[in-house]
């Protein structure tokens, strides 16, 4: 009772509202801090990926270059005045990452979540992360399931969506003159190659080609049912969709049952260094990359890969990937958002902030512009709809031309 006093006749009524505003900010910042993942000193962003398994290829990326990215952020000062830290959970399966994605926001109340789980978990999370109305970036999944409906919190990165990846490998069937007669379409069963292979299906009905489609299943070394049936419908085109591993063992045992001569198209998560020892000779297959240069192709992602090595003590075969290239740049589209909130940090600032933010990307904090600038309206949270077109020249990735959103 005696605190009472403080606010006793002799006081202003100045004096008592002040220390009652004093009081009530004190207790909400504790609380706001507690809720919201933000403390005087740190800002926290929980994250989901397979760093095992057949998956491992996407979300270790994610972890390594994010933390890069939050690395070099947090030696320039930080955000708001803020270190910004990663929590990263393992998850590969549907039921790990919806798990993965309770434990960051209901225990560990992270401020922001990223899904860099690729497809599967993308679309494990959506419908939860829809609800819960915590921020979150979508930096690797194409699946329509996390984009519609459309939710004011979630965003989109470099990946784009499968209705514009579909088109860019199609129309790179049709490169330099090459005319196809007929479609072949080798498709994982698993989440990505098949929200791809839909949208693939419906671009080639609606150009009127002829196309046949196989189906693996993930993680898969043995295609010869697949190819057959290809063969004996005499395709001169071949799409596939999915792993780089996946993707090379398939073109390798077609080379050796005849069928070099067909052009090879891959997607994104084939379009891999790693591809190359497994085929040899990979000169000729095309793929379409989230990034406006491959690695070793340009003075900037030449350096990142110095960072990369710096950072991981030794580069793992088939990094940097793409999934590199994009994690570093999703890593400083978070400090753009958070910073575009003018350090006022709560969940509903960050959303409106990021729906009107504009060209981000790492060159805009002093880092390197190794990604296509992201854009985002309060309509539309895709932040890019550009990809490069690549292809294997000399035994290395290069991308030969940039594919705008069609």
């Amino acid at each position: 009772m005696r605190n009472l006093d403080v606010f006793g006749s002799t006081r202003s009524a100045v004096t008592v509202a002040a220390a009652i505003g004093l009081l009530a900010l004190t207790c909400s910042s504790t609380a706001y801090a507690q809720d919201n993942g933000v403390t005087p000193s740190e800002i926290s962003i929980g994250a989901i990926g397979a760093l095992t398994g057949p998956l491992a290829f996407i979300g270790t990326p994610g972890r390594d270059s994010m933390t890069v990215a939050f690395n070099e952020i947090n030696a320039n000062g930080g955000v708001c005045g803020r270190k910004l830290y990663l929590g990263f959970e393992h998850a590969s399966s549907p039921a790990e990452s919806i798990a993965a994605v309770k434990k960051l926001v209901e225990q560990d109340k992270v401020f922001i979540l990223v899904l860099a789980s690729g497809s599967t978990g993308a679309a494990a999370a959506a419908d939860y992360v829809r609800q819960a109305g915590v921020p979150t970036f979508n930096i690797y999944g194409s699946t329509p399931i996390i984009r519609n409906p459309f939710a004011k919190n979630v965003f989109h990165g470099a990946v784009v969506p499968v209705e514009v990846s579909a088109a860019a490998l199609i129309s790179m069937f049709y490169d330099d003159g090459y005319t196809p007669k007929k479609f072949g379409i080798l498709a994982g069963t698993y989440a990505f190659p098949q929200a791809t292979l839909k949208a693939a299906q419906d671009i080639l009905k609606q150009k009127g080609a002829n196309f046949t489609v196989e189906q693996f299943d993930i993680g898969a070394r043995d295609f010869t049912s697949q190819l057959v049936a290809l063969q004996r419908q005499s395709v001169d085109s071949v799409l596939v969709l999915g792993s780089f591993s996946e993707a090379g063992f398939a073109i390798k045992q077609a080379r050796e049952m005849g069928m070099a001569n067909a052009r090879w198209v891959v997607d994104g998560s084939a379009v891999s260094t790693a591809i190359i020892p497994i085929l040899g000779n990979a000169d000729g297959i095309r793929g379409y990359y989230n990034a406006p240069a491959f690695p070793g192709q340009t003075p900037a992602t030449r350096e990142f890969e110095a960072r990369l090595k710096k950072h991981l003590g030794s580069m793992p075969q088939g990094r940097p990937s793409v999934y590199d290239l994009i994690g570093y740049g999703s890593g400083y589209v978070v400090a753009e958002a958070i910073k575009a909130t003018n350090c006022q940090l709560t969940r509903d600032h960050l959303i409106d902030a990021w729906s009107n933010l504009k060209d981000a990307g790492p060159a805009v904090l002093g880092g390197l512009d190794i990604t296509f600038p992201e854009s985002y309206t309060p309509t539309d949270h895709q932040g890019v709809y550009r990809i490069g077109a690549a292809i294997v020249k000399d035994g290395q990735w290069q991308v030969y031309r940039v594919i705008d959103k069609p």
